[in-house]
């Protein structure tokens, strides 16, 4: 059942607005109506210019949202989750297709944003390609907070490998700002994986400088925090920057060898064979 059309009824006549007064310049007073009663559901801008007549911002809607969050929802994020963290690509692209599917995905801003993110990892691994139009609408909702919160820093950590290398700069210079203002120790993991993936980002595209600072950020909050597992994988991204701007420097290869190398002595197979495919793919690069 679509939850967005009711809970849009509902702050609308919280705060006495009529269906002319929050349609206007958006859409039709009757395609209001059909999305209060659940029979019409907005593209993402529409939905945007909906929340700015009614005076509330994305991030509270989406708390609105949240507190009547349902479990067959929770579900569906908790297992993509469970999916993409075992590797289990074919059976993630299956779930999409078949369970998780673009209607399901319509009733919140949560569920489009996790699909999205799921169907960016399944296309990088499928194909090492990434079609970036097709994500822009996840970083359109993170430019548009503003603030951050649990949410939003996950998103952010989670799907920034997705974004174009411009937007994803842009995104780091705005966390840094907020960091300024908010408290983000306690998603500290997040925080650690958000830099990791800008620099493998930055890697991606040759822009070696770049690509040292951040993994420098994530090794240096990786290591006052004590998360080894982050701390290892930063450390192979930092080695891999400082080696693609001094090459004749063997003893960065060392380094990234022996990271790589405690993963498989750890257990970690599919994330040694994740950090070698990408430091061959970075290695045999002419950027």
């Amino acid at each position: 059942m679509n939850n967005i059309g009711p809970l849009i009824k509902k702050i609308r006549t919280d705060k006495n607005l009529t269906q002319k007064i929050v349609s206007t310049g958006i859409m039709s007073r009757s395609h209001l109506s059909e999305l209060e009663n659940g029979k019409y559901f907005p593209s993402y801008e529409k939905m945007l210019g909906l929340l700015q007549n009614l005076d509330i911002s994305l991030m509270e809607f989406q708390t609105e949202l949240d507190n009547n969050y349902s479990l067959k929802d929770r579900i569906y994020t908790e297992t993509t989750n469970r999916l993409s963290t075992e590797q289990k690509i074919d059976e993630l692209a299956d779930y999409l297709e078949k369970t998780f599917t673009p209607e399901v995905a319509k009733k919140s801003i949560r569920l489009q944003i996790k699909r999205l993110n799921m169907l960016g990892l399944i296309e990088l691994t499928q194909s090492n390609h990434i079609t970036i139009e097709n994500y822009q609408p996840i970083f359109n909702y993170l430019l548009s907070c503003k603030n951050w919160h649990e949410f939003e820093i996950r998103t952010l950590a989670n799907s920034i490998f997705l974004a174009d290398f411009e937007v994803a700069k842009v995104l780091a210079n705005q966390f840094e700002e907020k960091a300024k203002k908010l408290n983000f120790k306690n998603y500290m993991d997040k925080v650690i994986l958000f830099f990791s993936n800008l620099a493998e980002l930055a890697l991606r595209k040759g822009e070696y400088q770049l690509a040292l600072r951040y993994a420098k950020k994530a090794q240096r909050k990786a290591y006052d925090n004590k998360k080894i597992y982050y701390l290892l994988i930063a450390n192979v991204l930092a080695n891999l920057s400082d080696l693609k701007l001094n090459v004749a420097d063997n003893t960065y290869m060392q380094e990234i060898t022996k990271n790589i190398a405690i993963f498989r002595t750890l257990s970690y197979p599919a994330v040694a064979d994740s950090l070698q495919n990408l430091v061959d793919l970075i290695l045999t690069s002419n950027m």
